[in-house]
């Protein structure tokens, strides 16, 4: 049967931040508002998060957050689970574990998988231990306007080298969610299928991507994001989140409304959590602006940055300006034309969602170490933060030549041509130009001797004994020749072999789970490969953000 095993991966793939909170998390205490495993905070956590929650404005935020996400989610094609989350969440006390991701091409990187898998796992785990409703929810960034993110897809090639997908053009600081679908989208789904041709188990994952494509009416980058993640996951019960629907943004409202006003407080303490990080010897996620109200607005359709300047909240090029009271007035009157910074967004998410913990990588770890403080100026709890988990998929032609060549996975990384030489030597261990001069050694005194006996029976035995040992020269030469062709061939094939492994586990020499995406494992193995995920990170023995590498055993 089609499985995974877990071992943890023996490279240190993921910044000293993120390992310490994973591995540590008492060396960064002062960073976070509790340890990942700390259940007992979890359960602090529940009660701050519940009591919350529970005064009529809050239970009224609740109806309709989920009157919004069962609207939103019956336009994708509600599940039975997310049915079944959704009745739960209505429950005054549920709570939700929450991660995101930008709506990048074809799913996004292979993180974004772990993400969501870890969302549901932790829920799972958090719905055991706290006896109430736990539901994983996946915030689309709908928001973000970063099109060099989003734009393209890198993965390992069948042979290991690194391809790239990408649209053309240019996002012109437009967010994924007002971004139509390009019409070179179906070109570049073609293109993966016929990279990776799906296999009879893998057929029905290419059908359900190009099914996504085949929906009516006007679809966004984040639309059709949104629909591979609810075809990968919504049968978990996973539910989407994306902040643009307009009853969604109108929820956090309030929360827009006044980040100008804690603005100057708000970056201070960033700028001071970033000096605390670099005493500690940590990198800080976060360099913005000192005059960054934390909001986007929404101009010509591009989404621009405000800043304060003399008691105004302007763009940069002063094409929008505000004061301060008609900006908040604004924002309630319209909120759908802002958005809030990375800063802002926990905040937000925070408002909207009744969170028990945000599950996040090293990139969001590393701003979320910064951004502690600012929940005290909304009079707010900082959410706990997880890491999320994280793997290497180890396929079985890549585990036969790391078997052959008696070497470990993270080897191909810290040295290839070192292993791909000794992998070479134990195979063609022979030194073929010692044997063969010390074959030819042999055969001239072979001629030797056979000319001083033979020449007395007649001289003429001189000239065919030359004769005869050239003849077995020639075919000594031929022996040899023929040595090292297949010499040549085996160690093309151990060079080969261990050159696609290499670029199958580091895609371009990054880390597979950066450079490689969901589809080509599912095209090829089926929806089996997904699960078997689910399974292996489930059963994972070890910290939650530990990285994991993952050995698919595949059909057998």
């Amino acid at each position: 049967m089609a499985g995974f095993t877990a071992e943890p991966l023996g490279l240190q793939v993921y910044p000293d931040l993120y390992r310490d909170l994973t591995e540590w998390p008492e060396r960064v205490a002062t960073f976070f508002p509790s340890p990942p495993d700390d259940r007992g905070a979890w359960e602090r956590r529940a009660a701050t998060v519940q009591a919350l929650w529970a005064d009529p404005p809050a239970a009224a935020r609740r109806h309709a957050l989920v009157a919004a996400l069962r609207t939103y989610h019956e336009r994708l094609g509600l599940s039975a689970a997310q049915q079944s989350h959704l009745d739960a969440l209505a429950r005054p006390d549920a709570l939700v574990v929450v991660t995101g991701q930008q709506a990048g091409l074809l799913g996004g990187p292979l993180y974004t998988v772990y993400k969501a898998l870890g969302a549901v796992l932790r829920a799972e785990e958090a719905q055991r231990q706290l006896g109430c409703p736990v539901v994983p929810v996946f915030w689309v960034a709908s928001e973000d306007h970063d099109w060099s993110e989003v734009s393209h897809a890198q993965f390992a090639g069948p042979g290991g080298g690194l391809e790239r997908l990408a649209f053309s053009g240019t996002g012109e600081f437009r967010s994924a969610g007002h971004i139509v679908l390009p019409t070179e989208t179906r070109r570049l789904v073609g293109q993966l299928t016929t990279l990776f041709p799906p296999s009879p188990e893998g057929a029905v994952m290419a059908e359900a991507l190009l099914a996504g494509l085949r929906r009516p009416g006007r679809q966004t980058l984040a639309d059709w994001f949104s629909v591979q993640l609810q075809t990968l996951l919504g049968t978990a019960g996973l539910l989407i989140y994306d902040p643009m629907q307009p009853t969604l943004r109108t929820l956090a409202a309030p929360v827009l409304a006044g980040a100008p006003s804690r603005a100057a407080a708000a970056n201070a303490a960033i700028r001071a959590a970033a000096e605390r990080l670099l005493a500690a010897g940590y990198q800080p996620g976060l360099d913005i602006d000192v005059d960054h109200v934390h909001l986007f607005v929404y101009h010509g359709g591009r989404r621009v940055a405000l800043h304060q300047a003399d008691g105004r909240v302007r763009t940069r090029d002063g094409a929008v300006e505000f004061d301060a009271q008609t900006l908040g007035e604004r924002v309630k009157r319209e909120p759908t034309a802002f958005s809030p910074n990375v800063a802002l967004r926990p905040i937000v998410q925070d408002f909207t969602l009744p969170a028990l913990c945000q599950l996040g990588g090293p990139g969001e770890i590393a701003y979320l170490a910064q951004l502690h403080d600012i929940f005290r100026l909304w009079d707010r709890e900082p959410t706990p933060v997880v890491p999320r988990p994280g793997g290497t998929v180890l396929l079985p032609a890549d585990a036969a030549a790391l078997r052959a060549a008696g070497a470990r996975a993270e080897e191909l990384r810290e040295d290839l041509a070192g292993v791909i030489d000794k992998a070479v030597a134990a195979r063609c261990a022979v030194d073929l130009d010692a044997l063969f001069a010390e074959e030819r050694h042999t055969l001239d005194a072979r001629r030797e001797r056979l000319r001083e006996i033979l020449t007395t029976v007649a001289p003429a035995m001189e000239r065919i004994v030359d004769g005869n040992i050239e003849r077995v020269r020639y075919q000594l030469d031929y022996l040899e020749r023929k040595a090292r062709q297949h010499r040549r061939r085996a160690q093309g094939e151990i060079t080969g072999a261990l050159r696609a492994a290499a670029g199958r586990l580091f895609p371009g020499g990054a880390l597979q789970e950066r450079n490689s995406l969901i589809y080509p494992y599912l095209f090829t193995e089926g929806p089996a490969f997904l699960w078997g995920l689910r399974e292996v990170l489930a059963s994972a023995e070890g910290p939650f953000g530990r990285h994991w590498l993952l050995t698919w055993s595949g059909h057998g």
